[in-house]
C-alpha cells in the first residue's frame, strides 16, 4: 500500500492562524503556500499552509474552526495523500484503527477527505485528490 502514499502534512490547531504563521515565517523561513476557507457551519475552517519551498516537502498547516473552540495544544493531525481512500480506510480498520469521519468530497479542493483514528487514538487525515 505504500506505493503512491505520501506523508503530506502535519496540522496544528491555532487560535490565531495569521500570527502563528508569521512566527513560522520569521523563525524558520517557511513561506505561505496557500490560505483556505473551507466548509460551512460547525465544520467551517480557516487554514494557512506553510512550506519550506523545496519540491515535495511536507507542509505545516495551521488551522482553526470558525465556529468551534480551539482544542487544547499538544495534539496534531497527520496527513497522508493516498491513491485510493476507500482501500486505505479498509486497511486502517483491519490494522486496528477506526474511521472517525467518513469520506467527504470537497470539490473546491478537488479532494475526498476522511479522518481515521490510529489504535492509540491519534488523528490521521486521509486525502485522495482528483
Amino acid at each position: 500500500m505504500s506505493i503512491g502514499t505520501r506523508f503530506a502534512f502535519t496540522k496544528v490547531f491555532a487560535n490565531d492562524v495569521t500570527s502563528l504563521a508569521d512566527f513560522y515565517v520569521a523563525t524558520l523561513g517557511l513561506t505561505i503556500k496557500a490560505r483556505l476557507d473551507i466548509g460551512e457551519g460547525k465544520d467551517a475552517i480557516e487554514e494557512i499552509i506553510l512550506t519550506s519551498g523545496r519540491d515535495h516537502d511536507s507542509s505545516l498547516i495551521l488551522w482553526r474552526y470558525l465556529e468551534r473552540a480551539t482544542p487544547a495544544p499538544g495534539e496534531a493531525v497527520l496527513g497522508f495523500n493516498v491513491p485510493d481512500i476507500e482501500e486505505t480506510l479498509r486497511l486502517a480498520e483491519l490494522a486496528g484503527g477506526s474511521v472517525s469521519e467518513p469520506p467527504k468530497e470537497y470539490t473546491e479542493m478537488r479532494a475526498i477527505v476522511a479522518f481515521v483514528l490510529d489504535p492509540e487514538g491519534h488523528l490521521l487525515e486521509i486525502v485522495q485528490n482528483f
